[in-house]
């Protein structure tokens, strides 16, 4: 049983892992794109686009924005009982 569950952890803690390395590259396109458009690039959007693009995220031609926001999901992860934290 002690076998399962650190399998378990482990996957976790790797989706985890996933999750956080997809969110820092968005955040560093979004800054980019930020500081691009500060300093009057053509097309600050060009690295939002490529971050989105990568993870095939691109909304659809002639998306509405309040509709993608409103779309907004967070991916599961498995639950974990306080004695498989622990």
């Amino acid at each position: 049983m002690t076998i399962a569950l650190t399998s378990q952890n482990a996957k976790v803690g790797e989706d985890l892992a996933l999750i956080i390395a997809e969110y820092v590259e968005l955040l560093a396109a979004a800054r980019a794109t930020v500081a691009a458009a500060a300093l009057g690039e053509v097309d600050p959007l060009v690295h939002v686009r490529h971050a989105l693009a990568a993870h095939g995220q691109l909304p659809p031609a002639g998306a509405r924005p309040v509709v993608l926001l409103a779309q907004c999901a967070v991916p599961a992860l498995p639950a974990l009982s306080r004695a498989e934290v622990a």
